[in-house]
C-alpha cells in the first residue's frame, strides 16, 4: 500500500487570512481523500499545532486514525518522509518546496492555482491600496519587476521540482505552456476547484435594501478601485438610486479619500465565512472586475444564490462562466458603468444561471474525484 505524505501547512491562516482559497482548496481534497480512499492507500499528514486549523480537520484525523505530525516549517518535512518511507508527496501550494527535500525516488504532486504575479505584477492603482507613504508608484513599478522576474524563475523551479502537476483551468495550463516553452504538457492535468463547504440552510435574510457586491477591497489584483471610479460616476449622474454598495477587505485612507458619496458604502473589513455567504445570498448584484484568475471561485458563490454577475472577460473566467454573467474589460470605467447600468435593468436568467452551476458543480464533483486518483496514482 502507498504511502502518501499530504501537506496541510499550507490549509493554515496565511496573513491576517483565517481561511484564504487555497486553504480551502487543500481541505476539501483532504477531506475526500481521507473518507474514500483510506482503504487504498495509507495517509500521513502534518501541520503546525500551535496555529489555527479547523476542528473538524482535526475530528476527520482523530476518527480516520491518520498519522499526524506537528511541524513549523516546510523544510521540515525531510524528517518525515525518512522516517515514514513516503512514496507520494502531495501539496495543494508548493510553491515553497525545494528539491534538496525530496529522495529521488519519490513522487512529488501538487496544484498550480494560476501563475498570477507573472501574468499581472503590478497595476497603475497599485500604490492606492496602501496607506504606506513610501509605498510610491515609481516603488512599486521597480519593485515588483525585480519581484516578477524572481517569481518567474521560483514558479520554474517548482514546475522542474513536480513529478505530476494539477491545474485547476486550461487557462493555467497554458499560462504555464506560454512562459515556459520548453515544459511538456504531459505530466500537466486540469482539475475544476472543488465546490465548497457551507450549509445554505443557515444562511440569514437580514437585508432590505439591495446592493451591490464588491469583494477584495484592501488588494489591487480585484480592482476594487476602478469599481469604485465607475460607481462613483454612476452616482454623479443620479443612478443608482435604489442602490448601496458593500466591499469587503478593507479600503485603504486613499480610496476613501476619493469617495465622494461615502454615504452609500457600507464597508467592511474580513468577514467570517458565514457572514460572506450571507451577504452573497442578499446581494443584488455581485461585481467581479479582477485582473487576474487562475480559476475565480466568487462568482460561483453568488450564482448559486441565482445572483446576476458582472465579472471580467480575461484569464480564466470565461472557460468558467460561458453565457451565465455579464463580461467587462475591467480596465475600462466605462464598460463597467455599462454593465452596472445592464444587470440594474436586465437580470441574467436564472435558467441560464442554474444551468451553468450545475454544469459547474458536475465537474468540480467528477473532478474532485479525479484528483484524488490522480494523487494516489489509483491506475498506476
Amino acid at each position: 500500500m502507498k504511502r502518501i505524505l499530504f501537506d496541510l501547512l499550507n490549509a493554515q491562516p496565511a496573513g491576517e487570512s483565517k481561511f484564504h482559497g487555497g486553504g480551502e482548496y487543500i481541505k476539501t481534497i483532504f477531506e475526500n481523500l481521507v473518507r474514500k480512499y483510506s482503504d487504498k492507500c495509507e495517509i500521513i499528514t502534518f501541520f503546525d499545532k500551535d496555529r489555527f486549523i479547523d476542528e473538524w480537520i482535526k475530528d476527520l484525523i482523530k476518527n480516520k486514525h491518520i498519522r499526524c505530525y506537528d511541524i513549523k516549517k516546510i523544510e521540515d518535512i525531510k524528517t518525515i518522509i525518512n522516517k515514514e518511507n513516503i512514496d507520494i508527496y502531495y501539496s495543494g501550494l508548493p510553491y515553497d518546496l525545494k528539491k534538496e527535500y525530496f529522495p529521488k525516488d519519490i513522487c512529488k504532486i501538487g496544484t498550480i492555482h494560476g501563475l498570477r504575479s507573472i501574468e499581472k505584477d503590478v497595476d497603475k492603482y497599485t500604490y492606492l491600496y496602501s496607506d504606506n507613504e513610501s509605498f510610491i508608484k515609481n516603488f512599486i513599478k521597480i519593485v515588483t519587476k525585480i519581484i516578477s522576474i524572481r517569481e518567474k524563475k521560483k514558479y520554474l523551479g517548482v514546475i522542474n521540482l513536480l513529478d505530476k502537476i494539477i491545474c485547476v483551468s486550461e487557462h493555467t495550463k497554458y499560462s504555464i505552456c506560454n512562459y515556459y516553452p520548453n515544459i511538456s504538457t504531459d505530466n500537466i492535468e486540469v482539475f475544476y476547484s472543488p465546490i465548497k463547504k457551507i450549509n445554505i440552510d443557515e444562511i440569514q435574510n437580514n437585508y432590505e435594501e439591495k446592493y451591490i457586491l464588491l469583494l477584495g477591497g484592501d488588494r489591487w489584483i480585484k480592482n476594487s478601485y476602478r469599481a469604485i471610479k465607475a460607481i462613483e460616476g454612476l452616482f454623479d449622474d443620479g443612478r443608482l438610486q435604489d442602490y448601496k454598495i458593500i466591499i469587503v477587505g478593507k479600503l485603504s485612507n486613499k480610496i476613501k479619500k476619493r469617495i465622494k458619496h461615502i454615504s452609500r458604502y457600507e464597508l467592511l473589513d474580513y468577514v467570517e465565512p458565514e457572514k460572506l455567504e450571507e451577504l452573497y445570498r442578499n446581494c443584488d448584484i455581485f461585481l467581479y472586475p479582477t485582473l487576474n484568475e487562475g480559476f475565480g471561485v466568487p462568482p460561483i458563490e453568488a450564482m448559486k444564490y441565482e445572483k446576476t454577475c458582472i465579472v471580467s472577460a480575461i484569464t480564466s473566467l470565461p472557460e468558467i462562466y460561458g453565457n451565465s454573467v455579464y463580461y467587462t474589460n475591467p480596465y475600462d470605467i466605462y464598460e463597467i458603468r455599462n454593465r452596472i447600468l445592464k444587470a440594474t435593468n436586465q437580470k441574467i436568467s436564472t435558467d441560464i444561471i442554474k444551468a451553468q452551476i450545475e454544469k459547474i458543480n458536475k465537474k468540480q464533483k467528477e473532478d474532485l474525484e479525479k484528483v484524488c486518483e490522480y494523487i494516489i496514482q489509483i491506475n498506476n
